[in-house]
């Protein structure tokens, strides 16, 4: 073999071992997708729970980053663990829920919900928000909560049951109170008020309390700077939770029966009122769920002076404070209050966002444009629902002190005193929030 050959070959040999010592080409294939940030959202939209899944899923649907996962509650149940859950760290990541000192603001003090000053003026939520919005979750000098739910509470009627029986819309007290028997005789409930929860109470107190005194008096009081041990105090209370049942307006052993319970009487025409609020406007409204028209009127005057009605925040979107996903929150809740989704709360929830949504070219529902119309009109001079601007011990004689009245344990002027004594601790604690500034 001559040298040239066997150099030939060496090279061969070279070549086929260099070329073993190179890695493979690696198979072709797409890189896989970034797993979603998942958050946890409880909200209370049981009763048109398939629609907000619809809005939540339609955000899903927009994401390749974040993925919401919703858990509805009833608002009793709600407020029975959501302590808890924040406690444990087993929470949600947001919450739709009651806002006010008394509800959301517990939460807050106990450094559960995260502040969000800075928040709203970096995603520009201070010019979408309406600003009189923010008194209503602000506590210790901070914002906690993005409102959503503007209402106001009231009466609820059956059209239908009013016409055939030639009922009219009661324009006084007394008027109101004299449809109690002569609506029995006809086999039907009054008014489906039900307090087994207790918290239905702190809504009739509002109602009554903001007829009887008016809207400055009671933000006088709310602040703490006069007494709710008062005669006033002592009628309303006893013209609502002592003179009503006395009268037969209530459904038998109204104190035991849930909340729910007191709805589906309404809804099923087994009771022709139902005294609440703009939160239950999704129910009455549709047909589907509560077959009869129904319309809504205040609570007639007291004593003859004007009818003040008792409105502002009903709930609101809060933050966990020790969430690990935040941004992605902020991004749902940017969501949560856009012009396109605006138009789904009022169509699709029938509840009042609280921002300016165009209305123009939406069919709403006629209960709904009726509640449009009202805050539309009103925001700005509503009265006050007590329990959401005032402090939790405030609450607390409230949540025992009608219980006890039921029950015959305690008197009206009994639960005047006691919440005067509430609100003079709460004050010197520095709990109250100040209506009159």
């Amino acid at each position: 073999m001559s040298r040239c050959q066997i150099a030939w070959k060496l090279c061969l040999l070279l070549v086929g071992f260099l070329a073993a010592c190179v890695a493979p080409p690696p198979v072709s294939s797409e890189e896989a997708p970034p797993a979603k940030v998942s958050i946890l959202f409880w909200d209370q939209f049981m009763d048109v729970s398939d629609r907000m899944d619809a809005i939540v899923a339609d955000f899903n649907a927009s994401q390749d980053r974040i993925e919401v996962v919703r858990e509805p509650y009833t608002v009793t149940a709600m407020r029975d663990i959501v302590r808890t859950a924040l406690t444990s760290g087993t929470g949600p990541d947001i919450i739709y829920y009651d806002l006010g000192p008394g509800i959301s603001g517990v939460l807050a003090d106990a450094g559960l919900l995260m502040p969000l000053d800075d928040i709203y003026v970096e995603r520009g939520w201070d010019q979408r928000i309406y600003p009189w919005t923010l008194d209503r979750s602000t506590f210790n000098g901070h914002v906690y909560g993005v409102a959503n739910e503007l209402e106001f509470i009231g009466f609820y009627y059956n059209q239908r049951l009013f016409a055939e029986h030639d009922w009219r819309v009661p324009e006084t007290w007394d008027e109101l109170i004299a449809l109690c028997p002569a609506i029995r005789e006809a086999g039907l409930v009054p008014i489906a008020f039900t307090n087994g929860p207790s918290w239905p109470a702190f809504h009739m107190f509002s109602i009554m309390m903001n007829n009887r005194v008016g809207r400055e008096r009671l933000a006088r009081m709310i602040s703490g700077e006069e007494s709710w041990d008062h005669p006033d105090t002592v009628d309303a209370i006893r013209k609502f939770f002592v003179d009503m049942p006395a009268a037969g307006c209530f459904p038998q052993d109204f104190h035991a029966i849930s909340y729910e319970d007191g709805l589906a009487m309404m809804q099923t025409g087994q009771a022709v009122m139902h005294p609440s609020g703009t939160w239950n406007v999704a129910l009455f409204a549709d047909s589907a769920l509560t077959p009869d028209p129904i319309g809504f009127f205040f609570l007639p005057s007291l004593d003859g002076g004007p009818v003040v009605v008792p409105g502002g925040i009903g709930s609101g979107w809060v933050v966990n404070a020790h969430t690990p996903h935040l941004e992605a929150v902020l991004e749902f809740i940017d969501y949560l209050i856009s012009e396109e989704t605006g138009k789904r709360w009022i169509m699709e929830i029938n509840v009042v966002p609280a921002f300016p949504v165009d209305t123009t070219d939406l069919v709403i529902p006629e209960l709904l444009e009726q509640a449009l119309a009202i805050i539309g009109e009103q925001a700005d001079t509503m009265g006050y629902n007590i329990d959401v601007v005032v402090p939790a011990r405030f609450n607390q004689v409230q949540w025992d002190g009608f219980a006890a009245i039921f029950q015959g344990q305690k008197t009206p002027a009994d639960i005047a005193a006691e919440l005067q004594a509430a609100m003079e601790e709460a004050k010197a604690a520095g709990e109250v929030v100040n209506l009159t500034e």
